[in-house]
Order: C-alpha cells, then sequence, then structure tokens
C-alpha cells in the first residue's frame, strides 16, 4: 500500500477545522450555482485566485483573514450554509475522517441571527448522521474582532446550545487575527463557558507574544491551536516553552496552514519535531483545508514524509489523537476504530 492510499485509509480525528475556511473548491462551485439559481447577483467572480492561498503565495498571516469574506458572502443564507456544511462533511468522511469538531463563528447576516446561524449548522450536523458514518461534533468560536458585548451573547448562545444539544455542541474557542484584541477580556466569557461544561481550545501563539501566550497557558485550556510561537527558537520564550511542557497541553497542529501563512518558513522547520520530542501531545490538524488546498490525509502524508514517520507512527498519531476529543461519551468508540485498524494493519 502506498502512503498516500495509508493516509487515506486510516480512520483520522480532525479536531481544528474552521468551517468558512474547509470549504472546497466543488463546494464553492455548488455555492455559486445556487445563488445563481435563486437570482442571487454573482458578486464573487473572481473568489478561487483570492479565496486560495498556497505556499508560493505572498499573502501573510494577516491577509489571510480577509479572504474568509468571500465564504461568508456564500454561506449568508440558512440553505447556502446547510448546503455548505453538508458537503463539508462529506468531504471529511470522504478523506477518512472518522471524527470531526468543525467550529464556527455565529454571526448575523441580511438573512439569519447568530442564533439561526448556530441553529442551522447545528441541525445540519444532526441530521448527517443519517447518512454519514463520520461522528461530528461543534465547537462555537469567538473571533477575536467581535465586540465585548457580541463577546458575551455568543458565550451565552453556546452555553444554551450546549444544554440543548448536548449531542452536537461540546466547546468553546477563540481565534480570529492575533494581532486584534487581548485574551484577558475574554477571560470572564470563557470561565462562564467552562463552568457551564463546556470544553475550551484557544488559538495560541500565532504571532511573537509571550506574554499572551503564557495568559493563555495558565488559563489550562483543553487544547491549543496551532503554538507556533511557543518554543524559543520561534519567537516564544524559556518561559514559555517550559509551561507548555508543564502543563502538557495538547496542540493541534496544522502543518500547511503554518508554512502558507509564513508562520513557519517550511515544513522541515516546523515546531512539530520540538513538540514530539518533548512528549507533548499534538493531533494533526488541516485549519482551512479549502483556503490551503489540502485534506486531512495530506496532513498526514506531508508529516509522514517530512520527518521520516512510519506508518505505524502514523497510526499511533491517530489513536492518540482520540484521547483529546471533547465528547468524553465517544472515546472508546474512536478508540477501538483505531485499534481495530492498527491491528488489523499489523502496526
Amino acid at each position: 500500500m502506498t502512503l498516500d492510499a495509508f493516509c487515506r485509509e486510516l480512520p483520522k480525528v480532525e479536531l481544528h477545522a474552521h468551517l468558512n475556511g474547509s470549504l472546497s473548491r466543488d463546494t464553492m462551485l455548488e455555492l455559486k450555482r445556487f445563488h445563481v439559481d435563486i437570482g442571487v447577483p454573482d458578486k464573487t467572480n473572481a473568489f478561487f485566485d483570492e479565496f486560495q492561498i498556497g505556499s508560493g503565495d505572498m499573502r501573510k498571516l494577516a491577509d489571510c483573514f480577509q479572504v474568509f469574506s468571500i465564504a461568508h458572502t456564500l454561506t449568508n443564507t440558512p440553505q447556502a450554509l446547510e448546503m455548505a456544511t453538508n458537503l463539508t462533511l462529506q468531504e471529511f468522511q470522504d478523506d477518512g475522517c472518522c471524527y470531526l469538531e468543525l467550529r464556527t463563528t455565529p454571526r448575523d447576516t441580511p438573512h439569519m441571527t447568530k442564533a439561526s446561524y448556530i441553529e442551522t449548522v447545528i441541525q445540519t450536523i444532526q441530521k448527517s448522521s443519517l447518512h454519514l458514518t463520520m461522528i461530528a461534533r461543534l465547537i462555537v468560536s469567538i473571533n477575536r474582532s467581535t465586540p465585548d458585548k457580541e463577546v458575551e451573547e455568543i458565550t451565552d448562545l453556546a452555553i444554551n446550545c450546549y444544554k440543548n444539544y448536548p449531542d452536537v455542541v461540546v466547546g468553546i474557542e477563540v481565534s480570529g487575527d492575533p494581532t486584534i484584541g487581548c485574551f484577558q477580556s475574554y477571560i470572564p466569557a470563557l470561565q462562564k463557558a467552562r463552568a457551564a461544561g463546556l470544553k475550551v481550545s484557544l488559538h495560541c501563539g500565532e504571532v511573537c507574544n509571550p506574554q499572551e501566550v503564557l495568559d493563555m497557558l495558565n488559563f489550562k485550556p483543553d487544547r491549543i491551536g496551532h503554538g507556533t510561537c511557543i518554543h524559543p527558537r520561534f519567537g516564544g520564550t524559556d518561559e514559555t516553552w517550559t509551561k507548555l511542557c508543564e502543563l502538557k497541553i495538547p496542540v493541534e497542529v496544522c502543518l500547511t496552514s503554518n508554512v502558507n501563512t509564513k508562520s513557519t518558513p517550511d515544513y522541515e522547520s516546523h515546531h512539530f519535531k520540538y513538540l514530539t520530542e518533548s512528549e507533548i501531545p499534538v493531533i494533526i490538524c488541516t485549519d482551512d483545508k479549502g483556503v490551503f488546498s489540502t485534506s486531512l490525509s495530506q496532513e498526514y502524508r506531508i508529516c509522514a514524509e517530512t520527518f521520516n514517520l512510519s506508518t505505524s507512527k502514523l497510526a499511533r498519531l491517530a489513536l492518540n489523537a482520540c484521547q483529546y476529543i471533547f465528547a468524553d461519551d465517544i472515546r472508546k468508540t474512536l478508540n477501538d476504530k483505531l485499534l481495530n485498524f492498527i491491528n488489523k494493519n499489523s502496526l
């Protein structure tokens, strides 16, 4: 079996995937056709060139957040949002994903409130269980550009959805442009969500800001995303790295995203090596598979080729990822599925 085929067949867990950033080329074409069919003027003629960011693209991290407006334009009605969610879920399953925690920020549009936005995504995930074998859950996102009043609104919305749909909503996260806002201002909202039972993930260390990294690590989130600028070699400090090594907070690693946003110069320089050498749990993820033209299978393949990992080690990475999902009730189910795959393939 080739490495490509192995990575596709390997049951995988995806824990860091933004809905609007995960829209594939095919999904966006479907959404464009849908808008044309219902008579909505097409204002996204150049969206492929603008939306997708490859390794040779000159745009940097701050520029990447601007491309989401294109996806937002295509998912601003309940019908389009449902279609986008369905197609994205199907694509993750087709790529061998057995469990997915999709994340998205509730937003007001001319056709939806924040509440109806998140309700649409939840209902779509619930219905997907009728035709998909992959298990999907939802993390509600707070964007760092969100005004304080709306942060409280989104937090309350996440808590209410968790109470009403505990089989779908599992966590809350803070993401968006890391140069905007101050993490300390989100702590009351996150504490409230945590007290209500929600797990917490934080985008941490995407830019060099050691004090904020320390504040985030001291909050002790259940997982962190990226963790790029924590090690001293990558813009962190001895203090930030020592703290992460002490707490062993699992890191959602997004190789292609980090390279394409210039957060990391190349795959060989990626901090994945330092994380694993220090026995910090890592979960291979995509971040925005549509924006960065990747897939979870491709991320596993790149990881194997870059760091000379055997198929056995890849399978163990997938197995270990099951320990850090936010849906506690299905952890054993996923663990057994991975163990069966490992035993069947004598890994």
